[in-house]
């Protein structure tokens, strides 16, 4: 296990002659040791082997994995660092970074699932890190420890760190972004420096605009703002509003989006009206789920931490505390604006709720050995009320117990976490990596030229595991005014022929048109993808015998000169 170690540290002592010393012991050490130096960085450095462990035993998942990572390696070729693309044409569903990101990974480590799948790791190595961080600074050692280890260890963050899409890098931008606007008002409020958290809340507020849209700073900002009104701190808003971090933030963004509206007419319609807006306030999208969708999400991912939480925040002692109310009102703030905003639009994805996991992670190490005494948090008292001496007594006895639950707890999420990536290293599609590797080890004539096909799909993964990433040619039904309504892959790929008009005719192919360009010998070798669950408007394929099948794709070969059998007996059959 890779945190055993840490629990070790927490939960061993010297040699104790009773069970209320043995959890004297205990908290003492974890406060000590909480506040080493050395910590962060063992921490970190367990925390990143956790992240990255086992990500290169499955291959990339579709859709979501071969897209983005996808794009990123086709910026990575292609050198247009700028313009991030689908094969081949403009796709600004997603700003760039995480592209940025990924291929710079792709060309450190080179063209593997380790490096497609870094990115994520370190993005929750950074939220783990801020988190830590910020505890530390503004309420206890033992407290910081304990919040980062639950947020490491649990479920739902141990497997965003293993799937390489945006969501832990948009919420690690967005957790540091509120972290580092709160740190800047605590700091003036104990009349420290502060300028240097105001202008990193700016920086890393950028970059979450680059990483998702507007949400990267509007979200921190609802949470600061809801804060600030709640504290009664309405003068510290100005605290926020520095013209130096206004300065960064518009030095950050602003150049990639007028680059793109120069080079893309309608741009900035297209990404910040109908991608940021439309998809928030329209139906009509991918991923309809109920409004209480998010909170049955958190309520199974966290569900080791929530027993002892529960009881407490039902009782008016928990709410009367002083010690780091301001913090813990932050927190609670942070979760419920978070899951607000993303239960109002229909459509909704897991890795959206990402962002709640930090509050959710300090406000749950309130309640365990040592973090729960900086606080001061005691659970209610049941029966006769107990004399001083009877209540210490009782809480060493509590924190005792506590210590073997938050022990048990935490090996629960870790073999969640084991158990879900045993799951997907067995279970996972292999998706494009068998048929590329047929395709790669065909014999080429020298010069040979290649051209391919896919029958209405687009395999998002398979430039990657053919290492060149070569465009395809998508055979569907493209007329069909569905294709740029209904929110599909077509109109994933279809979006782009309003930037890219001229390249669009080698991209996309009605079948019609297809078939009979199949019936004109080429200089070029065709290869053919087809997918089982796609091949109903393509029966005639049936009656040929494919290279090479994986038993869920089949590759279709046309040597050079060659044409399809149908062709020899009469086009005239081909199907409208």
């Amino acid at each position: 296990m890779q945190f055993h170690f840490l629990f070790a540290l927490m939960h061993s002592s010297a040699v104790v002659r009773s069970g209320a010393a043995s959890a004297i012991n205990r908290v003492d050490l974890l406060s000590s040791l909480a506040a080493k130096p050395l910590l962060l960085p063992l921490l970190l450095l367990t925390t990143s082997a956790w992240f990255v462990l086992g990500n290169w035993l499955w291959p990339l998942l579709n859709p979501d994995e071969g897209r983005y990572v996808g794009v990123a390696l086709e910026m990575l070729l292609s050198n247009h660092w700028g313009t991030p693309l689908l094969n081949g044409m403009p796709y600004f569903h997603k700003p760039p970074l995480f592209y940025w990101l990924t291929a710079a990974s792709l060309s450190l480590f080179g063209q593997n699932e380790f490096a497609a799948r870094l990115v994520p790791a370190l993005a929750g190595l950074a939220m783990v890190g801020a988190l830590f961080v910020f505890v530390r600074r503004f309420v206890a050692p033992a407290r910081a420890l304990t919040a980062s280890i639950i947020l490491a260890a649990t479920p739902l963050m141990f497997g965003a760190a293993h799937y390489a899409n945006l969501d832990l890098l948009v919420a690690a931008l967005i957790s540091t972004t509120i972290l580092c606007g709160a740190g800047a008002v605590l700091l003036h409020q104990q009349g420290q420096s502060y300028l240097r958290w105001v202008l990193t809340m700016y920086l890393f507020a950028a970059l979450g605009f680059l990483a998702k849209g507007l949400i990267g700073f509007v979200l921190p900002g609802a949470v600061l703002l809801c804060w600030l009104i709640i504290e009664r701190r309405k003068r510290a808003i100005a605290i926020l509003l520095r013209i130096p971090g206004i300065v960064l933030f518009i030095a950050i963004v602003v150049p990639w989006l007028l680059l793109m509206q120069w080079r893309y007419p309608g741009f900035l319609q297209y990404y910040l009206v109908y991608q940021q807006l439309a998809r928030f306030t329209q139906g009509g999208f991918n991923n309809a789920m109920p409004v209480w969708f998010y909170l049955a999400i958190l309520l199974g991912s966290m569900l080791p931490w929530y027993r002892r939480v529960t009881l407490a925040v039902f009782t008016r002692g928990y709410w009367r505390q002083e010690n780091h109310a301001s913090v813990r009102r932050l927190m609670w703030i942070w979760l419920a604006v978070i899951l607000v905003f993303f239960s109002i639009p229909q459509s909704k994805l897991v890795g959206y709720i990402l962002p709640v996991l930090p509050p959710l992670a300090f406000l749950f190490a309130e309640f365990f050995p040592g973090a729960a005494r900086d606080a001061t948090i005691r659970l209610p008292v049941t029966g006769t009320q107990a004399g001083p001496a009877q209540q210490r007594q009782r809480n060493l006895g509590g924190r005792a117990a506590e210590s073997g639950h938050f022990m048990a707890r935490m090996l629960l999420c870790l073999v969640t976490g084991i158990a879900g990536l045993v799951y997907l290293s067995t279970a996972a599609l292999p998706g494009s990596s068998h048929i590329a590797k047929a395709i790669r080890q065909a014999p080429s004539a020298l010069g040979q030229a290649d051209r391919y096909y896919s029958l209405d799909f687009y395999p998002f993964d398979f430039g990657f595991y053919m290492g060149n990433n070569p465009a395809l040619t998508v055979v569907s039904n493209w007329a069909d005014g569905q294709v740029s309504v209904k929110d599909t892959w077509r109109k994933e790929l279809w979006d782009a022929h309003q930037f890219d008009a001229e390249n669009s005719a080698y991209r996309f192919a009605l079948p019609v048109a297809f078939q009979r360009a199949l019936c004109v010998p080429a200089s070029d070798r065709r290869w053919i993808l087809g997918d089982l669950r796609r091949m109903n408007d393509f029966a005639e394929w049936a009656k040929i015998k494919p290279y090479f099948t994986d038993g869920r794709r089949h590759i279709y070969l046309l040597p050079p000169g060659a044409v399809m059998p149908w062709c020899q007996a009469g086009a005239d059959t081909v199907r409208q």
